[in-house]
């Protein structure tokens, strides 16, 4: 029999997307969740009082009240302290996602949103949040009945010696009554060793101060259990007030110190390495901080991030990438575990303070001041992630990046100094993977930059300040104009006029590129319209994809919609993408690859020759043509060796009907070389530099003349 709508956990969707509503409707529902939808923030908060949902999913930009705003409101209802909030971002920006987590959520997921792999995280979180609801209720329940029951009493008479006990106690301690004498030092022997100092002080001290004490304590009963006590002393008097001993009660507490314990590791432990999680390092950084400032000392804060991991997480799956942290974790540990913390006194050599940020990254709190001592460890850091991880079988290569930060020169708070970490971190991510980069000044200026243009990322379409350049494409033979290369370019009031290589890598780590991806095919499409009318109709275009865009589960949806949007033929739409790209999942890709050849548009291999140049996909991908990386063709003709590549290269495409574009052409030299080939098309600097639409249509003119 089917699960009753009733039972099944309520997941609240907060996001003024519908498309979201939509894909979540259609693949939660089919896990198990029952869904409640909410356009809006403060449409959310009401569903979220009236449903009280086991999980929420909140999106960040959003009208009237954002995620942030929404997180913050839930965290302060009754409801809402323990309810897992996952917010939805488009970027994986770092100060987005801290005040995310400022805000109360409790993780986060990147959009576009893999689905499958979310299930599995819900249904994980809805699991965790139940036992800590039962937890918390079971500790609630076992406090009401410690109030209510009858307590074990006992009696110290400090003048005989003698100490009474109560049938209670004899029960907690698991000892016979007719064979235990219940005197001081029996009750020591029973008592954990690390506790004995701790007792007698407590039990002296309340003979002192003549004032009442509780103390708690580690016991191994007589069937040799370890439990944990509660103990009340309160002072004996006389008639004449003299202090004649002390009495009090004793109560097992094992449960609610276990269910603490475990509270504790499900609050501040990830799972899936064992290490500190975020809550647990932010609060103890904080403690670090202040034990520094109070004792004039420093120390060493490492951000370190797994390189590459994102990638061995698709292609191996989930419970693949959850073994290599657990892997990268134990390295970690083991490589550390003599280095002491600044939490710990140098008697006591306890390991780093390493955690689990979150995602695959890492940090650690090391009690060096001493660059050269930072470099040692960096080292030594990055030597044992480099070596190679075989999980099931699978021989799997994992870098690390690490940034480091000192306290207090670079950042005197938690926050500050946490960022400045993970800026070099991100540094030594773009210009060096697998290194390390200390902090300094000049790399604010890079992120305030960094910054800067995302924020104006964000309204470049809205502003209409996005252009697309076209570049000619000729016929190799005859010379005549047979179509064009699409190249975005970024009119910027405040950061002025941007080339591709300024903007697009910085799209493709934030995800933004989905949206300039669709913004370009959609002005391809209106501009073929705007030609057709102009008797240019018959150029074809093409368009560069990124992977990114490539691989949204609505890029088809999305064609079709804006081909019908300009009812336009898509015969003269050309989609570019690199050897990489189709490389990355083959199976999923040539599925699309079909379903863009159905449609109509044309596919071709852009910087053919500089990536897995397999013949296997060659044969099985749809492909209409391969242009030839401009690297091959800036030496030719005098470079023999580059002419044998390219005369490789067209044979190949020859052989399997493939169509050829060359293209950096700048010399007569090289466009001969290519007309006394087989070459099909050839575009390049020769010809024109990529140009505006208006210089685009003058061009045609003169080469129609």
């Amino acid at each position: 029999m089917s699960q009753s709508k009733q039972s099944l956990p309520q997941v609240l969707v907060i996001d003024d997307d519908e498309t979201i509503h939509l894909w979540a409707k259609r693949h939660l529902t089919k896990a198990g969740f029952s869904l409640i939808s909410a356009l809006n923030g403060k449409e959310g908060l009401t569903l979220f009082e009236k449903n009280d949902p086991e999980i929420v999913l909140v999106d960040i930009d959003m009208p009237l009240l954002d995620g942030f705003g929404t997180c913050s409101v839930i965290r302060e209802l009754p409801q809402g302290k323990n309810t897992p909030l996952l917010i939805m971002t488009g970027t994986e920006d770092a100060e987005r996602i801290a005040k995310s987590y400022s805000s109360g959520a409790t993780d986060f997921v990147v959009k576009p949103i893999n689905w499958k792999v979310l299930i599995h995280r819900l249904q994980y979180m809805v699991k965790a949040s139940q036992v800590l609801t039962k937890l918390t209720k079971s500790e609630m329940r076992l406090s009401k009945a410690q109030q209510m029951a009858k307590l074990g009493h006992w009696e110290w008479n400090s003048c005989t010696g003698h100490l009474f006990w109560s049938s209670e106690i004899y029960e907690i301690f698991e000892v016979n009554p007719e064979q235990f004498i219940p005197d001081q030092q029996g009750f020591l022997r029973m008592v954990n060793v690390a506790d004995k100092p701790f007792i007698e002080s407590s039990l002296n001290q309340a003979l002192i101060d003549k004032e009442p004490k509780i103390i708690e304590y580690q016991i191994i009963t007589g069937k040799n259990r370890h439990r944990f006590l509660t103990q009340q002393i309160e002072i004996l008097e006389n008639q004449h007030k003299q202090t004649i001993g002390l009495a009090g009660t004793i109560q097992d507490i094992t449960e609610r110190k276990v269910q603490e314990i475990q509270i504790r590791q499900l609050a501040y432990y990830d799972e899936v390495t064992g290490l500190p999680n975020r809550t647990y390092f932010l609060e103890l950084l904080e403690k670090t901080m202040a034990a520094c400032k109070e004792n004039n000392q420093g120390f060493v804060l490492m951000f370190m991030d797994l390189d590459g991991f994102k990638g061995i997480n698709d292609t191996y799956g989930h419970h693949t990438g959850d073994q290599l942290l657990k892997m990268a974790a134990d390295r970690l540990s083991c490589l550390l575990r003599d280095t002491i913390s600044p939490n710990q006194t140098p008697e006591h050599a306890f390991p780093a303070d390493i955690a689990r940020l979150g995602g695959d990254e890492f940090t650690v709190i090391l009690n060096i001041t001493q660059r050269q001592d930072a470099v040692r460890i960096a080292e030594q850091l990055i030597a044992v992630m480099a070596k190679p991880i075989v999980i099931s079988n699978q021989t799997i290569f994992v870098a690390a990046s690490i940034g480091i930060a000192f306290y207090p020169e670079d950042g005197a708070d938690s926050e500050t100094l946490l960022k400045n970490a993970d800026i070099a971190m991100y540094h030594s991510k773009k210009v060096n993977k697998g290194g390390y980069q200390f902090f300094h000044s000049s790399l604010n200026v890079k992120a305030k930059k960094r910054q800067d243009m995302e924020s104006q990322m964000h309204q470049a379409i809205a502003k209409n300040e996005l252009r697309l350049y076209y570049q000619p494409i000729m016929d190799a033979e005859s010379g005549t104009l047979i179509g064009a290369e699409a190249l975005m370019r970024w009119d910027s009031k405040q950061l002025g006029f941007l080339m591709p290589n300024d903007f697009i890598p910085l799209a493709e780590e934030n995800g933004l590129i989905v949206k300039l991806g669709e913004w370009a095919i959609r002005e391809v499409c209106h501009q073929h319209k705007e030609w057709q009318q102009q008797d240019m109709g018959h150029l074809s275009i093409a368009v560069n994809l990124s992977s990114i865009q490539f691989s949204q589960t609505n890029f088809i949806p999305m064609v079709k919609a804006i081909l019908a949007e300009y009812q336009v033929k898509p015969d003269f739409l050309v989609f570019e993408l690199t050897e990489s790209t189709i490389m990355k999942d083959t199976d999923k890709m040539l599925t699309i690859l079909w379903q863009i050849k159905e449609i109509g548009i044309k596919l071709s291999i852009d910087d053919f020759g500089t990536g897995y140049s397999s013949l296997s996909y060659l044969k099985n991908f749809p492909l209409d043509s391969l242009k030839i990386d401009r690297s091959f063709v800036k030496d030719l003709p005098e470079n023999v060796n580059d002419g044998a590549i390219v005369q490789a290269i067209l044979s190949l495409a020859s052989t399997l009907s493939l169509n050829t574009i060359a293209e950096g052409v700048e010399t007569s030299q090289q466009k001969q070389f290519f007309q006394d080939s087989s070459c099909k098309s050839i575009q390049g600097f020769l010809f024109s530099e990529p140009m505006p639409v208006a210089d685009f249509k003058k061009y045609w003119q003169t080469k129609r003349t």
